[in-house]
């Protein structure tokens, strides 16, 4: 599997699209549609679905662009825990607390895992205090997962479980 990220507006999104040469699923198409479809095209990708990890306004920016002009469906944590779309294999994992829509998407084959704001490279999404004890459940949740899958987050660089565990302040102790 491929992982283009595509950074998209003002605050720098990270809007991702996995591929396999073929088949892509893209992943908060943020904002900034025309560089999203800029790099599908190129690739000669066909779009088979659409992962929405939360729906602040800066990972759905371009969604309605995205889906109307490859005419897929939209999953989220709505959507089953186990979900096929094409040729993925998906594990939906809800992982509430920045927001009560969060979820992850775990590709547990290829150990890779887009957990949107809810874990960051050496952080966490903020949360309101009333989702406090939901966010530390959560969180719990997360730290139980293999040390070597890696994880892409909404913002910034990517990192594995086992370094967040090691090094995330939030998460140390849990």
């Amino acid at each position: 599997m491929k992982i283009i990220c595509v950074v998209t507006g003002y605050l720098e999104e990270n809007c991702y699209i996995i591929h396999n040469d073929k088949f892509a699923l893209v992943i908060d198409p943020g904002d900034d549609s025309d560089k999203i479809i800029s790099e599908i095209e190129n690739h000669k990708l066909k779009v088979c679905g659409i992962l929405i990890t939360h729906y602040h306004f800066d990972h759905i920016g371009a969604l309605e662009d995205i889906k109307n002009k490859y005419k897929v469906d939209v999953f989220d944590y709505n959507s089953p825990e186990n979900i096929k779309i094409n040729c993925f294999n998906i594990v939906k994992i809800n992982n509430f607390g920045h927001t009560m829509d969060s979820c992850s998407f775990l590709f547990e084959k290829e150990k890779i895992m887009f957990t949107g704001d809810f874990v960051f490279n050496g952080s966490i999404g903020k949360y309101p205090s009333k989702n406090e004890i939901i966010m530390y459940k959560s969180l719990t949740e997360f730290v139980k997962y293999d040390d070597d899958i890696e994880i892409f987050p909404g913002h910034g660089p990517s990192s594995t479980v086992g370094e967040e565990k090691k090094y995330n302040y939030f998460l140390r102790g849990i």
